[in-house]
C-alpha cells in the first residue's frame, strides 16, 4: 500500500475521533462515540471497496485496514470520553452557588428541607419556588387565563407552613401557647394520652406537645381532625368561618405557632407526618411523588389498591393495633388516597373483620360514593349513610352566587367536592361510624383519623380569595361542632379531640406580586442544556421537584448540582410557553426569579451535622413570615 493510502486512513481515523470529540462537547459521550465509530465505519468500508477494485488486496494490506479500524474506534471512543470531560471540567464549580442559596434560604427553611431529604425518595432536585410564586400542572399551563385562580402550595414558607393545632376535650387544660410545634407532634400527644409508652420511647422526632399529661384514665376515643388547606392564611381570610373551631381553641389547648414541619407543604407528607411522628426524611413519603428505584410514581399506587407499604417505619396506629393484639379500634375516614398515612396498615396483622376502617370518595364513579382503600387491607364502616341524602344535598344546594363563576370546573363532579354536598355526607358518614362501630374502650381507647378536603380542593380550583373557600372551611367547621356535639353525647368525659391542618394555601400570584412555574417550559430548558443524547434526560417535572436520568447526566458530563446551579437565575420571561396567551403573561414581572432556591440532593446528603444557625443564618425572605397568629378572642 501506498504512503498515500496510510496517510488517508489516518485521516480517516482522525476524522472519527474529532468527530466524536465534537459530539462529546456538544453534550453527549456515548452519542459522540458512536457517530465517530461509524464514521471510521464507511471510511474503512469505502477505502477498502476501492482497493478491491484497484488491485489485490494482500495480507499486509488487510492487518493495516485492521489496524486503522481498531485505531479509529478507539480515537472516536477517545474523543467522545475527551468530550465529555472537557464539558465537565470547564463547568465552573457548582458548590459555592448551593451555599449562597442555603444561605438566602436562612437556618429555619433549611431546616424544614432537611426534613424532608430521603436519599432514596427524593427528586433529583429541589425546587424552592421563590415567595407567592406558583407552580402550575402541564394541563394549568395549556390553558392559562388572566388571573387564573388554579395554584399549588407545594413550598415552603411560613405562610403554607403555619397551621392551627387544638387539643380538646374533657379533662383536657385550658392552654394558650407560644411554642414552636409541629404535626409530628401529634402521634407522641396521643400516645401520652392513651398511655403507651413504647411509642414514646422510640424517640422519633416528634415530642409530647408542651402542657399535655395523662389522665387518671386515659380517654376511650382519641380523634384527630384535619382542615385540608385550613392553615392560619385561610383562617385568616375568613375570620367568621370557624366559630366552633375558635371556641375549642378559647376551652383547650391551643399551640399557635404550630407548622407543618417539612417542605413541601403538601397533603401526602403532612398526612403521614401526623400518623408516624415522624418527618419524611424517616417515614419516606416526601410527596405525592415518590422515587422507586428508577421510576417515578405516585405515592400509595392505585386508588382503590391503596399500598401503605410506602411508609417505611410503622405508624402509631399499627404499633398500638400490636399492642392490644388488634383490640383497638382504628380508623381513617378521608377523602384522598394521601389520607392514609395517618394510620399506615392500621395493624399489620389484622384481616378479615378486624380489618380497620379505611375509606376515600371515589370520584370517578358511578355514582359517587365513599369506597375501601384496599379491600384487602381495609373495611368500609359496618353502616354507611345512604346515597339519597347525598342527593338530596346537591338537590338543594346552590353555589354562592359571589364566587368566580367564569372558573367554574368543567366536571360536576369538581364542584361538588368543593361544596356543601359532599362534605355534609360526610359528617352524616362520621356519625354513622361513631353510632354503629364499637369506636371507643375503656380498656383499648380508639384511634379515629378524619380529613375534610373541600378547603384545599376549592383553593385548588376557585383560589384561596375566592368566596367558595369561604363557604367549604364554614361547612367543614359546622362538621366539627357536630362531631363535638356527638363525642359529648356519646362519650362524656372520656374523648380527646385534636384538631389542625396539613397546610396554608398559596394566593393568587397575580394579587400578591408572584408568577407561575411552567413544567413544560422547565423541561424543555433543562434538555436543551444538559440533554441532547440519545436519550432523554427528564424524567418528571412535579411543582417542587426535578426526576432526572443518572446516566444521561453523566453522559453530559454534569451533575445535579451543576442542574441546580443553572436554575439559580431563572427568571420567569424563560419559561413562558407559546400557548399562554398575551393577557395571561404578567408583563412588568418578566424579571422575577422563577426560585428562591434549587437544591441538589448531592449537596442535601452534605447537610448532616451542620449547624444551621451558625453557617445560614435567618435569610433574606422576611416576606414570607405571616408571624405567630394572636390569642383568639
Amino acid at each position: 500500500m501506498t504512503n498515500g493510502r496510510s496517510f488517508a486512513l489516518i485521516a480517516l481515523v482522525l476524522v472519527g475521533g474529532l468527530v466524536g470529540l465534537a459530539v462529546g462537547l456538544a453534550g453527549s459521550a456515548l452519542l459522540g462515540a458512536i457517530t465517530g465509530v461509524i464514521c471510521v465505519a464507511v471510511a474503512l468500508l469505502a477505502a477498502r471497496s476501492v482497493q478491491g477494485t484497484s488491485a489485490p488486496t494482500d495480507p499486509s494490506r488487510r492487518r493495516l485496514l485492521a489496524i486503522a479500524g481498531l485505531l479509529g474506534v478507539a480515537a472516536a471512543t477517545g474523543g467522545a470520553a475527551l468530550g465529555r470531560t472537557v464539558r465537565r471540567v470547564t463547568r465552573p464549580d457548582p458548590r459555592p452557588v448551593q451555599e449562597a442559596m442555603a444561605r438566602d434560604l436562612g437556618a429555619e427553611y433549611m431546616e424544614l428541607v432537611a426534613r424532608a431529604y430521603h436519599p432514596d425518595r427524593s427528586g433529583d432536585v429541589q425546587l424552592l419556588a421563590a415567595p407567592f410564586n406558583s407552580a402550575n400542572y402541564p394541563q394549568e399551563s395549556r390553558s392559562l387565563v388572566p388571573r387564573d385562580p388554579r395554584t399549588s402550595h407545594a413550598s415552603v414558607w411560613m405562610y403554607l407552613e403555619r397551621v392551627p393545632l387544638v387539643v380538646a376535650g374533657p379533662g383536657i387544660a385550658g392552654l394558650d401557647s407560644e411554642d414552636r410545634v409541629s404535626l409530628a407532634d401529634v402521634a407522641p400527644t396521643i400516645a401520652e394520652l392513651i398511655g403507651f409508652d413504647d411509642f414514646l420511647d422510640l424517640g422519633r422526632e416528634g415530642r409530647t406537645l408542651p402542657g399535655i399529661s395523662r389522665q387518671a384514665a386515659p380517654p376511650e376515643l382519641v380523634v384527630t381532625f384535619v382542615i385540608d388547606g385550613g392553615g392560619w392564611n385561610v383562617l385568616h381570610e375568613f375570620p367568621d368561618s370557624w366559630p366552633n373551631l375558635r371556641r375549642l381553641m378559647r376551652e383547650g389547648a391551643t399551640f399557635r405557632n404550630a407548622i407543618h414541619g417539612s417542605f413541601p407543604a403538601v397533603t401526602a407528607s403532612a398526612h403521614a407526618t401526623i400518623g408516624t411522628g415522624a418527618f419524611p426524611r424517616t417515614h419516606g413519603v416526601t410527596g405525592h411523588n415518590l422515587r422507586d428505584g428508577r421510576k417515578v410514581r405516585k405515592a400509595y399506587g392505585e386508588l382503590g389498591h391503596a399500598n401503605p407499604g410506602d411508609i417505611l417505619v410503622p405508624t402509631l396506629a399499627d404499633l398500638w393495633s400490636d399492642a392490644t393484639d388488634n383490640a383497638a379500634w382504628i380508623g381513617e375516614l378521608g377523602y384522598q388516597v394521601w389520607h392514609l398515612g395517618m394510620i399506615g396498615r392500621g395493624g399489620p396483622s389484622r384481616t378479615g373483620d378486624e380489618r380497620p376502617v379505611a375509606v376515600y370518595w371515589d370520584e370517578a364513579a358511578e355514582p359517587q360514593d365513599w369506597r375501601s382503600q384496599n379491600d384487602e387491607l381495609y373495611r368500609m364502616p359496618l353502616s354507611t349513610p345512604s346515597l339519597d341524602a347525598f342527593d338530596d344535598y346537591r338537590a338543594g344546594y346552590t353555589p354562592n352566587p359571589a364566587r368566580n363563576s367564569a372558573f367554574d370546573p368543567v366536571k360536576p363532579k369538581n364542584l361538588h367536592c368543593c361544596s356543601t354536598p359532599v362534605i355534609r355526607y360526610q359528617g352524616d358518614l362520621i356519625e354513622a361510624t361513631l353510632v354503629n362501630e364499637p369506636v371507643g374502650s375503656p380498656d383499648t381507647p380508639g384511634l379515629m383519623f378524619v380529613n375534610f378536603k373541600a378547603p384545599d380542593y376549592t383553593g385548588h380550583v376557585f383560589g384561596m380569595f375566592d368566596p367558595m373557600t369561604g363557604d367549604a372551611l364554614r361547612d367543614v367547621d359546622e362538621q366539627l361542632g357536630r362531631l363535638v356535639a356527638q363525642l359529648d353525647d356519646r362519650y362524656p368525659g372520656r374523648y380527646a379531640l385534636i384538631v389542625t391542618a396539613d397546610h396554608g394555601q398559596c394566593p393568587l400570584p397575580d394579587a400578591s406580586g408572584g408568577v407561575r412555574l411552567d413544567p413544560i417550559q422547565l423541561w424543555d430548558d433543562l434538555e436543551r442544556e444538559f440533554g441532547g443524547g440519545l436519550f432523554g434526560l427528564v424524567q418528571n417535572v412535579v411543582p417542587s421537584e426535578v426526576y432526572l436520568e443518572a446516566d444521561v447526566l453523566w453522559d453530559a458530563g454534569a451533575t445535579r448540582e451543576d442542574v441546580a446551579a443553572f436554575l439559580r437565575d431563572y427568571p420567569y420571561r424563560r419559561n413562558i410557553g407559546p400557548y399562554v396567551p398575551q393577557d395571561a403573561i404578567e408583563q412588568e414581572l418578566l424579571d422575577r426569579q422563577q426560585f428562591a432556591a434549587v437544591f441538589a440532593t448531592t449537596f442535601l446528603d452534605t447537610l448532616d451535622g451542620r449547624d444551621f444557625g451558625a453557617e445560614f443564618g435567618t435569610g433574606i425572605y422576611p416576606e414570607a413570615e405571616i408571624g405567630i397568629p394572636p390569642p383568639v378572642d
